[in-house]
């Protein structure tokens, strides 16, 4: 940070973000997450179409410098995404002013949960949200896998009228504590209750296992909109020993839905660590995402 950048840095606006911004955010983004890069490029052109100003601009002289967004995955559930400062102005304030004025918006929209993810090595990002009474919930564990040749799988899709035997199924399971009631939706977590469950299913995303006493199994997937990514963002089982036959089946569902690439998220914990040895997943690095959140006292 030079002079300079900390003085022009003193007269910072905050305006909806627009198509012609493009090019200079993408510009300074393009190293967010080191050699992985950002996956703002692909939602930029969705971001941008947002109304009511929640995807908005850190400008000085009407030139971006930072950016950050809202948004609104059901009624009084936020979720705070893409903050973003040019490397230039790191280290003078901006990451904040995007943060209260984010901050503020949220708290007029009344909501009951805001939350956001970051790196576990994002000490910065973390620290701004605990500023604002938020507390680190959960921590999630990515995963990858080769998929497995077949022509076959034990997971069968879930069908709509089963909506209420699977969320007993995933509040049955020993390990749901650590979810922390919520489930992954790419870079998101959101709620996992009867009402999301039911609309996983309407799009096809739940799938299970039938063992001799019946539905032993679950797991959620996520589909990139070319098919050709797959995330497995929740599971569940009656035991550990389905647990790992799932993980394995899920390899097979991947490789027949038409997917080039699998991962997975799982709760940072010791048991789920232990528990993939010998599906064919490992853990794709040793950082984990972190999820913050704030709730609103009744």
């Amino acid at each position: 940070m030079n002079t300079k950048a900390k003085d022009d840095a003193g007269r910072i606006n905050i305006r909806p973000a627009r198509d012609s911004d493009k090019a200079v955010v993408l510009g300074f983004c393009k190293h967010t997450f080191g050699r992985w890069g950002d996956y703002m490029p692909e939602v930029w052109d969705e971001w941008v179409k947002t109304r009511n100003g929640l995807f908005f601009a850190a400008t000085i002289n009407d030139v971006p410098v930072g950016v950050g967004k809202i948004t609104i995955h059901r009624p009084g559930e936020l979720w705070l995404e893409g903050l973003r400062v040019n490397p230039k102005y790191r280290g003078c304030g901006i990451g904040r002013i995007i943060q209260n004025h984010a901050w503020k918006k949220a708290m007029s929209l009344k909501p009951k949960y805001v939350r956001y993810a970051t790196g576990s090595y994002n000490k910065i990002s973390q620290h701004l949200g605990q500023s604002k009474s938020m507390k680190i919930v959960a921590g999630f564990d990515e995963y990858i896998s080769k998929l497995t040749d077949t022509t076959e799988t034990a997971l069968v899709r879930a069908k709509p009228k089963e909506g209420q035997e699977y969320l007993s199924l995933f509040n049955r399971d020993r390990q749901a504590k650590y979810w922390k009631g919520l489930y992954l939706d790419s870079w998101s977590a959101k709620t996992f209750d009867k009402q999301a469950l039911d609309g996983l299913i309407k799009q096809k995303r739940v799938y299970g296992y039938y063992g001799h006493r019946g539905l032993a199994g679950g797991l959620v997937i996520l589909q990139s909109k070319d098919k050709k990514f797959y995330n497995y963002c929740r599971a569940a089982a009656l035991d550990p020993k389905t647990f790992q036959t799932i993980l394995k089946e899920g390899r097979k569902l991947g490789r027949l839905l038409g997917a080039k690439k699998t991962e997975m998220h799982l709760p940072k914990s010791a048991w789920f660590r232990n528990i993939v040895k010998g599906t064919g997943w490992r853990k794709a690095m040793p950082i984990w995402m972190v999820v913050l959140e704030w709730s609103r006292k009744l």
